[in-house]
């Protein structure tokens, strides 16, 4: 069976890359926690940020996800021009998690709503200012991934396709681009800091 790694470096080299940067395992998560109360119960909502060495180290992760797929070669072209490969510029992937006291389909509508205006505010100065005291620097990439359930509508296949786009549109208000279709949306800081889409 043929070194995997060594498959990685011939493909990056036929794409016309050439970097000889080592592959680094991905940092563990970083969190960021903000507890929200209500009459129905609580929320504690996890931003966090997984940061990458190199660009080279995220690709590999791709790479390997995608080893038997007959597209590698193209996912790989492909996701490398989106993270603008040849920039060496930092990149880091963001999300968050949450924990309830109770179901969510429970809360009331005005409290969701609360929770999405006050975590939009908080995420917006994340983003603007850094977050667990990584600051953001002209060139970044940020890499989200907007896959989850409607908060009222449990675990469903509806729910998550729902969930994910409703997502994809807060994200971009925030400065990420389109929803791509390996279920990533990327945005990049420009020199005053400002993230704009890819």
């Amino acid at each position: 069976m043929p070194n995997k790694e060594i498959v990685f470096e011939n493909l990056l080299k036929e794409l016309g890359y050439k970097d000889d940067s080592p592959i680094l395992p991905q940092e563990n998560k970083r969190y960021q926690q903000t507890n929200f109360r209500f009459d129905s119960g609580a929320i504690a909502v996890y931003s966090f940020i997984i940061f990458y060495e190199n660009k080279k180290s995220y690709l590999w992760l791709e790479f390997l996800d995608s080893y038997e797929d007959a597209q590698r070669k193209q996912r790989i072209r492909t996701l490398a021009e989106r993270i603008k490969f040849n920039e060496k510029t930092r990149l880091a992937e963001v999300g968050y998690e949450a924990k309830y006291t109770q179901d969510p389909s429970l809360f009331s509508h005005e409290e969701r709503k609360n929770l999405l205006l006050n975590f939009i505010k908080i995420t917006h100065d994340n983003l603007k200012n850094g977050m667990t005291k990584l600051s953001p620097q002209p060139g970044d990439i940020l890499v989200a991934k907007p896959y989850g359930p409607k908060i009222d509508q449990g675990f469903t296949e509806s729910s998550i396709t729902i969930g994910t786009r409703q997502r994809a549109i807060v994200a971009k208000k925030f400065g990420f681009g389109e929803l791509y279709n390996d279920g990533f949306q990327y945005a990049r800081y420009d020199e005053k800091c400002i993230l704009r889409p890819i």
